[in-house]
């Protein structure tokens, strides 16, 4: 197996974050955690971002379970790829569709020749991936040369305003260190040469029961929560418990907070 795939996960464990075991660990209860996104949106704003059509090729980095994935394939009618590092998660996308082509590779060492994708997207991977000027400068050689990188993630300044981090105050500092700045991010595919770079924020407002929060805190279905103390776990659990008694049927505005870097490569 390629070397990198074992330097993915020490890295991951060393940033705190999430190992390629624990994604395999968690894959079957991982859709929960994502129940709230709008997967339609954010597969409409890519093809418009990135000009997708149904003659497009399209590569989902660190595709998880395929939820975005089977989105844009839906969406465009494109061949659509997926790539993922733990099989487990990769096990749980080909039970959803069989239209794909899913492999296991990590985004470092993308087994693709040059110049086959139109588009490379990917949602919350950026802040676990080890070497992230080698993955911009693998994304540039695998496009074609007008392709793009679209990246869903979440910028410094949005990550401050979450209001996960009123219940689980601690583990902001963490995710402040491991999600990749919005300069950090025009400095990677600066220097994997593309030539324009834009950040497009969103905030799309949303809903969510206290008891979602519960259940994914628990289960530690969004890797944020790692690197959390039991302690702080169990003091985040028992606020939104206690939210439940004193807002009975009331949920937790949580906007989708969300920035897409546009990286477009040129001629």
């Amino acid at each position: 197996m390629d070397p990198a795939y074992y330097a993915v996960s020490r890295q991951y464990i060393s940033e705190g974050t999430i190992s390629v075991n624990e994604f395999t660990k968690i894959s079957q209860d991982y859709d929960k955690g994502r129940s709230g996104e709008d997967v339609i949106f954010w597969a409409g704003e890519t093809t418009e971002l990135a000009r997708l059509d149904e003659e497009s090729i399209i590569l989902d980095m660190g595709c998880g379970t395929g939820i975005y994935t089977v989105g844009l394939r839906e969406h465009t009618s494109a061949t659509t790829c997926g790539l993922d590092p733990s099989v487990g998660m990769l096990s749980q996308a080909k039970e959803k569709t069989h239209s794909i082509h899913w492999f296991n590779a990590v985004g470092e060492r993308l087994p693709i020749r040059s110049g086959v994708f139109d588009c490379i997207f990917s949602s919350q991977v950026w802040h676990h991936i080890t070497e992230r000027q080698d993955t911009a400068n693998e994304c540039g050689k695998t496009l074609n040369t007008d392709g793009t990188v679209v990246i869903r993630t979440i910028s410094h300044e949005q990550l401050r305003r979450k209001v996960v981090f009123e219940f689980f105050p601690e583990i902001m500092e963490n995710q402040l260190r491991v999600y990749p700045s919005n300069e950090e991010f025009s400095r990677y595919f600066g220097e994997a040469g593309f030539t324009s770079i834009n950040f497009q924020a969103y905030e799309l407002e949303r809903y969510q029961e206290a008891s979602m929060f519960i259940e994914v805190a628990q289960k530690k279905l969004w890797s944020m929560f790692r690197p959390i103390s039991q302690e702080g776990l169990e003091r985040g659990v028992n606020e939104l418990r206690h939210h439940e008694v004193t807002h009975p049927g009331k949920p937790i505005r949580n906007d989708e907070s969300i920035t897409l870097v546009v990286a477009v490569k040129g001629g």
